[in-house]
């Protein structure tokens, strides 16, 4: 239950910050920043209890990776944070639109699915090396590493994909009227074929490094 506690106010508090802060535009150019800041917040907040996946690619990559996670409680995981996305999305339509009128973005298909693919793997691959690498085990800059590599991502390409690298943000971003329903699949596939391509790669150039009860090890299960 602490494990989806965590998984649910991580979710749903960055959600609320994207919507909020990017999508009605309350913090302006910092919009970018903000997501950043709050994700590397949640993630250091949570990230000792859940591992802070806050998204359903994340939560795959993990299960793929072979630790900290069963199949049942990755669906769980899925389960909470649509939920927390949903609820995050809803809040904030509800009480922080003030009459902003929200232009959907019509993705251009191959470019914004390349991007969610690419900056999806990026942030994956970071996630794989600062959270499960033996060589890292025990470092204090994961958090700073994870919330980063989305702010760059949402200033690189969030004007092409609107860098959404995340299946349960792309519902949100449907119900406050950012993203189409017709395209939603976009970043969806395109976030889930990147993060999946991310952790494949990791366990290739880590075939040693699987899920251990060894308090020396960067992947073991959940107590």
């Amino acid at each position: 239950m602490n494990r989806l506690l965590s998984e649910f106010l991580g979710t749903f508090f960055l959600t609320l910050t994207i919507c909020v802060a990017a999508v009605y535009g309350k913090a302006g150019d910092y919009g970018p920043l903000a997501i950043g800041f709050v994700l590397v917040a949640m993630v250091y907040a949570c990230g000792h209890i859940s591992k802070a996946h806050f998204n359903p690619a994340v939560s795959l990559a993990f299960l793929i990776r072979g630790c900290y996670i069963s199949v049942k409680e990755m669906f769980s995981f899925i389960g909470v944070q649509c939920l927390a996305a949903i609820l995050a999305a809803l809040l904030a339509r509800g009480l922080y639109s003030d009459g902003v009128i929200v232009e959907t973005t019509d993705l251009v298909f191959a470019p914004a699915l390349v991007a969610e693919i690419l900056f999806t793997f990026m942030l994956v691959w970071v996630i794989m090396n600062v959270a499960t690498a033996k060589a890292n085990h025990g470092n204090d800059f994961y958090g700073i590493a994870i919330g980063f590599t989305v702010a760059g991502a949402v200033y690189t390409v969030g004007i092409v994909s609107l860098a959404v690298l995340n299946p349960a943000v792309a519902i949100a971003l449907v119900l406050v009227g950012k993203l189409s329903l017709s395209q939603i699949a976009i970043p969806i596939f395109g976030s889930l074929l990147g993060g999946l391509g991310a952790v494949l790669l990791f366990n290739l150039g880590h075939p040693t490094e699987g899920c251990s009860d060894d308090d020396e090890s960067g992947c073991s299960p959940i107590k």
